[in-house]
């Protein structure tokens, strides 16, 4: 939850708009999560907003691509900007929901990520944002819907959280070096051969190294049972948002990796599966305390070609999200043909 005042790191008569694109400044100070993803403000104007992060390889997924849930991370931010230079000096929002579509397979670890956000609807309460994120060519990645509570000026006191990073520093993505560690993305001969449950024990066993957006941000498997599974990330500083908060993009791609985990943990042998879509309810805000959040997903619904997965994100012990994620299930070439030979006889 951010205040306007917050924000614009000014006193709460200044206007919002103008302390808003500070953050764009070569000397504006910026939260942690602003160094830990590589963000740039584009533009922003009165309800639109469009920033960018670099499609790093640090940001890769399972499967070598950079992972959707870091679609819904930026497509987060970019809301939440728009939100706010909406807001009169002094007024709170929050994110009440974020839901995301995911159009096609996710990047290459290449170029950059831009998401362009409008709110197409507000008053005194509510605020409604749509956004399209694309690559940097254009091409949609992604379509994303959020809603914000709105809190007008003097009905809440935020939480005051440390104070934003020295100025003058662009990110602090590390450079990403392949021989750090042996990282190998899923592909389709080991999806032919192997489960996913089968795959996601040898992680947890240490047969199979997690990929980089888990080693990044400190997301780790912590369990994995048939079409059930639980990941951990500690709510460390580096997560932490404009007003000290856990920034709400790092739940839902930590609910992201539950959602699709489970559906995973029940998918057999030569079966590949695509996210299509993502929804996450908010329901408190996370201190940047250390304490692990802990996101446990389950199978909802199981068909043979779409599975829809919940998952509950807690954090010492409390509910602060819950998410539903659909994902497609589609038989690689190899299984495919032995069905239709089956299905043939």
């Amino acid at each position: 939850m951010t205040s306007a005042a917050e924000t614009q790191e000014h006193g709460p008569n200044q206007p919002i708009i103008g302390g808003t694109t500070r953050i764009s400044g070569a000397d504006a100070p910026q939260p942690p999560i602003a160094h830990l993803s590589g963000r740039r403000l584009i533009d922003l104007a009165d309800g639109c907003a469009t920033l960018a992060i670099p499609a790093s390889e640090w940001f890769r997924g399972p499967k070598g691509r950079v992972d959707s849930g870091m679609l819904a991370f930026l497509a987060d931010m970019t809301h939440f900007y728009a939100v706010v230079s909406t807001l009169p000096a002094g007024a709170v929002c929050t994110t009440a929901e974020l839901s995301i579509t995911f159009l096609g397979q996710p990047p290459d670890a290449e170029g950059e990520l831009i998401a362009s956000s409008e709110v197409v609807y507000a008053d005194e309460r509510n605020a409604l944002a749509l956004a399209f994120v694309r690559d940097d060519q254009g091409r949609p990645l992604a379509y994303s819907s959020s809603r914000y509570f709105i809190f007008p000026a003097g009905t809440y006191t935020p939480r005051r959280g440390a104070e934003a990073s020295p100025t003058g520093v662009r990110s602090s993505l590390p450079v990403f070096r392949m021989r750090q560690w042996a990282f190998s993305p899923l592909e389709e001969h080991t999806l032919e051969r192997l489960s996913g449950l089968e795959i996601l024990k040898a992680q947890l066993a240490g047969d199979r190294v997690s990929p980089p957006i888990d080693r990044l941000t400190g997301i780790r498997l912590a369990h994995a049972g048939d079409g059930h599974v639980v990941f951990a990330l500690p709510a460390h500083q580096w997560l932490r948002q404009e007003n000290g908060t856990v920034f709400g993009g790092a739940i839902a791609l930590l609910a992201k990796s539950a959602t699709a985990g489970a559906v995973q943990a029940a998918a057999g042998a030569g079966t590949r599966f695509s996210a299509l879509d993502l929804k996450v309810n908010f329901l408190r805000a996370v201190d940047a305390d250390g304490t692990e959040l802990r996101a446990e997903g389950k199978l909802r619904h199981r068909g043979r070609r779409l599975v829809i997965a919940d998952t509950t994100v807690t954090h010492g012990g409390r509910t602060v999200a819950t998410a539903t994620g659909t994902t497609a299930l589609t038989p690689l070439p190899r299984a495919a043909a032995a069905l239709n030979k089956r299905s043939l006889r």
